[in-house]
């Protein structure tokens, strides 16, 4: 629930300026990227030096900082540390293949913004969560109450849409935040030293423990690289690579077109409200659904899905974005003695298969994933969790916002929209590589054996 409260904020704060949701790419690419790597050297030394707890309060606090400088400091006084809409408006005029990097520099508080409350989500409900979870269980607990845990991960999100329309709803959404985000940081970290208190977490360790030599990422790689990655593990984390670089694509396309219907931070949290009650109980529906689907049908069956719907949803919006579309549509239609704006249900309809996308790779994919990776040898397995869940996500989203902001650049465009034909076909290649990936994944058959006959 507070993972998504801060995102919509997040998104918000950016989505609400003009051809925001353009630059957001640029954004992730070359602020997010880099500030990811060193809060996570950081929190790497930190953690072996002072423990957990610790490491949880001062990173947790650390972020929580620049939310309260944006607030108290930064929105108060923006129009004296930004340029102003006639420098802005001179600067993109005169140089159009920088206009993105442009406006990116000219509202750096809300660029800044963005970072943080995404390096803020990672770190301390994905990343840090697990990592007091695990050191606070036993191996018969995680197995028997982790499932359970990511069942109420979809109640969090449905829930969230609670404290994103409070937030919607307030004339100053920036202090609303803080009403929610500094009760809920002075919260996590009690209950984290509670935690440590009760059952225990990783301490300090010693001058002696910290001298021990210990190998760099880049021995660690090319020690795995030469005892050869297997032919399985490859193609798990294509596909984790594929679908995130798709829906990167997805995400940046669909928030523009949002962008474009909406005027302020009220407006895009409202929506990012109805948003997150839906897209929570669409991975409950599908929850519910691939219970009955893996046990009839196998997990190769249902691994199948996501690729299908997220490759639809796509294209199907970038479809309608081609010159010369010949589609005729009528500006309104009648429901129940209700007129609607054609143009809002078409937004919804995108906004279905953008759910529905995250809800399959929630609810088919990463269940199916799990059992495969099951099934492989130990060692597959450890690397299968390094490449696809560690290096490969990241990957895809990195990709994705890298040859966007390359196209946005060449291109002079405006909007990311303006480029559909060309997301299309780097969409459509990459849903290829994605089905020839799971295709790869087939579960192989074995030989029967040579029958035994009886002797005499």
């Amino acid at each position: 629930m507070s993972f998504h409260t801060v995102v919509g904020m997040r998104d918000a704060v950016v989505y609400s300026i003009e051809n925001g949701a353009s630059f957001v790419p640029f954004v992730r690419t070359y602020i997010t990227l880099p500030f990811t790597f060193a809060v996570g050297a950081f929190y790497l030394a930190l953690q072996r030096r002072l423990g957990t707890v610790t490491t949880y309060s001062v990173i947790n606090w650390g972020l929580v900082c620049y939310f309260l400088i944006y607030t108290l400091f930064l929105i108060p006084n923006h129009a004296s540390l930004t340029l102003s809409a006639e420098q802005l408006q001179h600067l993109q005029v005169s140089y159009p293949h920088f206009q993105h990097v442009i406006n990116l520099v000219a509202n750096w508080p809300s660029a800044l913004f963005h970072v943080t409350a995404e390096v803020w989500t990672v770190y301390i409900f994905i990343i840090l969560f697990w990592q007091v979870a695990n050191e606070a269980t036993t191996k018969e607990e995680a197995q028997l109450f982790y499932p359970v845990i990511i069942f109420l991960m979809s109640f969090g999100t449905t829930f969230a849409s609670y404290p994103l329309s409070y937030i919607a709803t307030s004339n100053n959404p920036g202090m609303a935040l803080l009403s929610v985000v500094v009760p809920l940081s002075i919260l996590l970290s009690m209950l984290v030293f509670y935690i440590d208190k009760r059952w225990g977490l990783e301490q300090c360790k010693s001058p002696s423990e910290i001298k021990k030599p210990q190998l760099s990422i880049k021995e660690r790689l090319l020690g795995i690289f030469e005892r050869r990655i297997s032919s399985r593990v490859l193609f798990v984390s294509v596909c984790v690579m594929s679908f995130n670089l798709i829906m990167s694509l997805f995400d940046s396309c669909f928030w523009t077109r949002i962008s474009q219907f909406t005027s302020s931070q009220n407006e895009v949290l409202a929506f990012y409200s109805q948003y997150t009650f839906l897209k929570g109980c669409t991975s409950l529906l599908a929850g519910m659904i691939n219970i009955y689907l893996i046990d009839k049908l196998g997990w190769y069956f249902v691994i199948r899905i996501t690729p299908v719907v997220c490759g639809i949803s796509i294209h199907a919006m970038l479809f309608s974005y081609f010159p010369g579309n010949t589609v005729q549509l009528p500006d309104t239609v009648m429901f129940l003695n209700y007129s609607i704006g054609v143009p809002v249900l078409i937004t919804w309809l995108f906004a279905l298969g953008l759910l529905c996308s995250y809800a399959c790779k929630f609810a088919f994919f990463d269940p199916a994933k799990e059992i495969l990776i099951k099934s492989m040898p130990s060692e597959d397995r450890r690397v299968t969790k390094v490449f696809a869940d560690g290096f490969s996500g990241r990957a895809g989203k990195i990709t994705g916002g890298v040859i966007q902001s390359i196209l946005l650049s060449l291109t002079a465009a405006q909007s990311i929209l303006e480029i559909a034909p060309i997301i299309f076909v780097v969409s459509a290649f990459a849903l290829l590589i994605y089905c020839f990936s799971i295709y790869r994944l087939r579960p192989r058959k074995v030989a029967d054996p040579a029958p035994v006959h009886a002797s005499g």
